[in-house]
């Protein structure tokens, strides 16, 4: 009886638990539709009616820069009309990071955070092709040609430092830098970063934790006007985790002097649209659902509960349901957007193996 008692309560524990959702404290995910360092300075009758114009502004502004990180250039123009009244009908939260005020000015900088099924649901709604899909972190090797010298470890590589100083993680795709360890030393040099030696470059990856290598060359070019600096700027992205290799290659024409930082951003933001451009138009999602039906294989139960909390994470993946478990796996029927390459690269981005031929998922080895 006593046994039996045991039994059933056990069974009604794994009932409850394999259909609960898994809250965590902030996903990746999460971060993408929190939109930070939105930047107000707004003059009014009072400094209450510039605090009340200055957050509505910053409304605007955050959905405005979460769009443009998910949509690609054609989509965004379809939601160039939209009204505020709209957008505040997204917002879940406001968060003032600082703010300063007078007898008639409001300067602020907010933090807006978005809600997911809203966002997703106004898109799906208005056929508005977007991606939510966060990759994993690329490294960058900012390289910086001048005078027949190239620099990338070095102090005296304004390019890198430009990097370091200023790290943005923003974006769809988080680029690392590196303030050069004894390790990067070892794998990379100048000479096998324009060789672009890929054994060393998948080693240069690893030990940083990132799926892949951008390689970014910034080139001074001789120009006879003075006043006129020319750049090349020359990019290449390794993958590592089975995505194509990309390269691209531009020149920045600008007027002003060396040294200055407006070069080097200007050529940082260059390379952030870049990387950000090739990640959407590979990871865009159509508002077509479909379904299917995955086996999901575990070692104990601390995986499955990674797995099961991965999988809730995913922003492509709207529900999935659990109709089968054992000890060592489960039976899922899922409802996703997008297609099942799409589908295989969400779970990359999560350390899961998904096979597109059995169906079958693991944590990733």
């Amino acid at each position: 009886m006593k046994y039996n008692f045991i039994k059933f309560f056990i069974v009604f524990f794994f009932i409850i638990f394999l259909n609960s959702k898994v809250s965590i404290s902030e996903t990746s995910q999460d971060k993408i539709f929190k939109v930070k360092n939105i930047l107000v300075n707004v003059e009014s009758t009072s400094s209450f009616k510039a605090k009340e114009i200055a957050i509505l502004e910053a409304q605007e502004k955050g959905f405005k820069n979460l769009m443009n990180k998910m949509l690609l250039e054609l989509e965004y123009k379809k939601i160039g009309s939209i009204k505020i009244n709209k957008i505040l009908e997204f917002v879940n939260a406001i968060e003032i990071q600082s703010e300063k005020t007078t007898s008639n000015r409001y300067i602020g900088n907010l933090t807006i955070i978005f809600s997911e099924n809203k966002i997703l649901r106004y898109l799906n709604n208005n056929n508005i092709k977007f991606t939510s899909l966060k990759s994993k972190p690329l490294l960058i090797l900012p390289i910086y040609k001048f005078a027949g010298v190239t620099y990338l470890w070095e102090k005296k590589n304004i390019w890198r430092n430009v990097w370091i100083k200023n790290s943005n993680n923003d974006g769809l795709i988080p680029i690392k830098s590196s303030e050069g360890k004894f390790s990067d030393f070892i794998y990379f040099n100048q000479d096998q970063a324009v060789k672009k030696n890929l054994s060393n470059l998948k080693l240069l990856a690893k030990s940083h934790n990132t799926t892949g290598v951008l390689i970014a060359i910034l080139k001074k070019k001789y120009n006879r006007d003075k006043s006129k600096m020319l750049f090349n700027l020359n990019l290449s992205i390794y993958r590592f985790d089975g995505e194509e290799t990309s390269n691209f290659e531009d020149t920045i024409e600008i007027y002003s002097n060396e040294y200055s930082d407006n070069i080097l951003n200007d050529a940082k933001a260059k390379v952030e649209q870049f990387v950000n451009k090739q990640w959407k138009m590979a990871n865009v999602i159509t508002s077509q659902k479909k379904f299917e039906k995955i086996t999901v294989f575990f070692n104990n139960l601390n995986d499955w509960i990674n797995i099961k909390k991965t999988i809730s994470d995913i922003s492509i993946i709207d529900k999935f349901n659990v109709k089968n478990f054992s000890h060592n796996k489960a039976i899922i029927f899922l409802s996703f957007s997008g297609n099942l390459n799409q589908l295989k690269v969400a779970f990359k981005q999560s350390d899961l193996d998904f096979d597109l031929n059995s169906k079958k998922l693991n944590l990733a080895k």
